[in-house]
């Protein structure tokens, strides 16, 4: 079921396709550190431009801000030559994560003679691919070309949440848990490993109500993974979240509650890792002040599997007010950012 009004409000914030980016060049390629193979090893990411989710055409999500580097004019052949720069940049990596601005696994914007170029291309320097896919491109038709290479590949879900109410009412994802489960079924079927994305506070739920979901998700998820990546909001151009941020309407989610989720997820017996996009920042997962001891710790921890310096450090903090702040948000009918409108009210040239 999907909230017609929640989605026209979230489109509107949403700038037309551009027909000005070369559609022959990916948006970005760089080296960065992950566990695909279950040890801390350089990685390959590679984000590829494309003419964009099929779900923001139709609707869109809350959060998501990907649809700002897509290009109405990518075709077949620019991908494949998006494909060449990418394997350009290869020097010696061993696993590689593969991005668009919504699914490559979708044959509309990654065209199925794209997707067999880019593993032919790559499939002798590549040992371990992760891309990522809605469930509704998680099928036996889909996914033919790719059994040959098993747990070789690793598909990344994002289910958000297992909670329907929340993934239709904060996040707009047009999906369900039910939906989840079949995709990551089909996956395993065909010897392929799974990784799922929960997002730690959506719109529209208080910090505490966001970390007692995001480990209720993790638990039911835990039959249909091979691992759990928790994802801390970070705040992306032109999206809802972003209006609700800059009218002091919602605030990032703390580190202390990226570093308590982990921890505790951690101890469900299953791999769980966290890699915050934009920690530390105004955008992104914060603390009232910086800690940059905290984020690195978070990210240190979920490359080695170890995490008893993060909560030895954890353990060592006064978070006294951070747990009050916690009980506060959670009382309040709506969850402001009050740090945020203090600082726009100490800027403001009106007097009284």
């Amino acid at each position: 079921m999907i909230n017609r009004e929640f989605a026209s409000s979230i489109k509107a914030l949403m700038p037309s396709a551009d027909h000005g980016k070369r559609p022959d060049s990916p948006v970005s390629v760089w080296k960065e550190l992950d566990r695909l193979r279950g040890y801390p090893e350089k990685t390959a990411v590679a984000i590829f431009r494309t003419t964009g989710c099929a779900w923001y055409r139709f609707s869109a999500c809350s959060m998501c801000g990907y649809f700002n580097d897509i290009s109405a004019d990518v075709k077949e052949e620019d991908l494949m030559k998006q494909v060449d720069v990418v394997a350009s940049k290869l020097d010696g990596e061993e696993a590689i994560k593969v991005f668009t601005s919504g699914s490559f696994l979708d044959p509309l914007e990654f065209p199925i003679s794209a997707r067999n170029y880019f593993f032919e291309t790559l499939s002798g320097r590549i040992d371990k691919f992760l891309v990522e896919s809605r469930t509704e491109y998680l099928t036996d038709r889909n996914l033919t070309d790719l059994k040959t290479f098993g747990n070789r590949i690793r598909i990344a879900i994002g289910l958000e949440s297992a909670s329907d109410e929340i993934v239709n009412g904060s996040i707009n994802k047009g999906s369900t848990f039910a939906k989840y489960v079949e995709a990551a079924n089909t996956a395993k079927r065909l010897g392929m490993e799974v990784r799922t994305y929960l997002l730690l506070k959506p719109p529209f739920i208080s910090e505490k109500e966001a970390i007692d979901d995001v480990l209720k998700s993790v638990e039911l998820v835990r039959p249909f993974t091979t691992d759990v990546s928790i994802n801390p909001m970070n705040i992306q151009r032109n999206t809802m979240v972003e209006f609700l941020w800059k009218k002091g309407l919602y605030r990032p989610p703390r580190l202390y509650s990226v570093a308590e989720v982990l921890l505790r997820a951690s101890k469900m017996g299953m791999e769980v890792v966290s890699y915050p996009t934009g920690g530390d920042r105004e955008r992104g997962a914060h603390n009232d002040s910086p800690d940059p001891k905290l984020l690195r710790l978070i990210v240190d921890s979920s490359l080695e599997q170890n995490f008893e310096d993060l909560e030895k450090y954890l353990d060592s903090l006064d978070l006294s007010k951070y747990k009050l702040e916690l009980d506060l948000e959670s009382a309040l009918f709506r969850q402001m950012d009050y740090s945020m409108i203090q600082k726009r009210m100490s800027k403001s040239s009106v007097t009284i």
